[in-house]
């Protein structure tokens, strides 16, 4: 999750609309992957863009699922630890996939496809073999994101 200080926020609550808050940094306790996505944002007359920063596959899902013409995920990138991507450090990468599944102890794991191929799993397994997951289904495929 994303967590931060009181002494971050931006102005006073509802000063930039009812029930938000802005804040000048966050901060992550947990060293796992998040989703950093482009939301088009349509209203009568204007169209921006925000980005979202999603904590894990369960609210990506729902971000997926709570689109409508009026809210457009654009563009989905994964950031990953070092752990995770096997680099020097965290990578922020164009995503191409989510699949989500358990393992034979039926612990909650996903396997994530970026854009240059590179594939990585959120397993803390010493030997992880993703062809004994079960219930494995793809939440997220970027081939069917609306662009424009």
């Amino acid at each position: 999750m994303f967590r931060t200080d009181d002494s971050e926020m931006a102005g006073v609550p509802g000063m930039f609309g009812e029930g938000l808050a802005h804040w000048h940094s966050v901060s992550r306790v947990l060293r796992t992957h998040w989703y950093h996505a482009t939301v088009q944002l349509t209203q009568p007359g204007r169209t921006s863009e925000i980005q979202l920063m999603i904590n894990d596959e369960h609210r990506l899902q729902a971000a997926l699922i709570s689109q409508d013409e009026t809210v457009v995920i654009k563009d989905v990138q994964v950031v990953t630890p070092a752990y995770m991507n096997k680099g020097e450090g965290w990578k922020m990468e164009p995503l191409t996939s989510v699949k989500v599944g358990t393992d034979e102890d039926e612990c909650f794991v996903c396997i994530i496809t970026v854009d240059s191929g590179a594939v990585y799993h959120s397993s803390h397994r010493e030997v992880f073999d993703r062809s004994r997951l079960n219930n494995l289904n793809e939440i997220f495929n970027s081939n069917r994101l609306v662009r424009s």
